[in-house]
């Protein structure tokens, strides 16, 4: 062995041993981080990667009759995964009105696939039904579902509670602002851009299928109305939201939109605005003449 041939293969050796020592220093990374589904996927591969460096690593340091046999016996598997073209194909003996049928080899590229499909399903069966290291998606809905639950609670404390039984609408300019945001982000598809009204009804005039006013007009959007396909948005906005929500659409009464659609439910007059009859007099109290 000459000098040059031996400082090759060192440079090599030397060179596979920095990749290693990176690729581990990766692996013990990501185990301090904790065990999600990225960070499995990271130790995986990094496993795998020091699999196929360290192979390669101890074929260098084989002797060059060793070596030969390695490489014959990589090309038999080569060649058994993917198969070289054949010059013809040999004919079966199936024949139908002059048609012969020829015994075709499967393609390379497929049989690759199949094998690398077959080595994921093995990797995806350990990694999520043996060992579980990994999630399921079911398992990962119901953690967002309580993460979600738990950020609303948050909001909610954080805002407060709103009496329902004193609510009012809104008139500042910066609250009916972010109703206007979240109608046009979730309602228009029903009611339209302008509340004219698409599959649900029209919000711009005085008729009002479950009620109007800002009370009427909180209740239906908090707990919406599911045999029309409207969903609870109690679970979505917090209270603040929906008042605000409930405030924007009843200032759009009376904008009479362009495509409006007919009336729909009773019209709604406010409690208040009600003429109440006087009161009947106590005969007991009336002086007589």
């Amino acid at each position: 062995m000459t000098c040059s041939v031996f400082f090759r293969r060192v440079k090599r050796q030397a060179s596979t041993v920095g990749v290693l020592n990176l690729v581990w220093s990766n692996l013990l990374f990501a185990s301090s981080a904790g065990s999600t589904a990225t960070e499995t996927a990271l130790v995986v591969t990094g496993v795998l990667t020091i699999i196929i460096i360290a192979v390669a690593f101890l074929v260098l340091l084989l002797p060059d009759e060793e070596k030969k046999a390695f490489g014959d016996a990589a090309k038999r598997v080569r060649t058994y995964l993917i198969p070289g073209k054949a010059d013809r194909a040999p004919m079966l003996d199936h024949e139908f009105d002059g048609i012969h049928e020829l015994d075709n080899r499967i393609p390379p590229w497929f049989t690759t696939l199949f094998v690398a499909t077959v080595l994921f399903g093995g990797a995806y069966l350990l990694d999520y039904h043996v060992f579980l290291t990994s999630k399921l998606s079911g398992d990962e809905y119901k953690e967002e579902m309580v993460t979600a639950e738990l950020h609303r609670r948050i909001i909610m404390a954080t805002e407060g509670q709103i009496d329902e039984s004193q609510l009012a609408a809104l008139r500042d300019l910066a609250a009916l602002k972010r109703g206007e945001e979240n109608f046009r982000k979730y309602c228009v598809s029903c009611h339209g851009e302008r509340a004219q009204g698409v599959v649900g009804p029209n919000l711009t005039d005085d008729y009002w299928i479950h009620g109007g006013g800002v009370k009427n007009v909180f209740a239906t959007i908090k707990q919406g109305v599911p045999a029309k396909g409207m969903i609870s948005w109690g679970l979505v906005f917090t209270p603040k939201q929906i008042q605000e929500l409930a405030s924007y659409v009843l200032s759009l009464r009376g904008t009479n939109p362009p495509g409006a659609k007919k009336p729909e439910g009773q019209p709604y007059v406010e409690p208040d605005t009600v003429p109440t009859a006087s009161a009947p007099k106590d005969s007991s109290k009336v002086k007589k003449l």
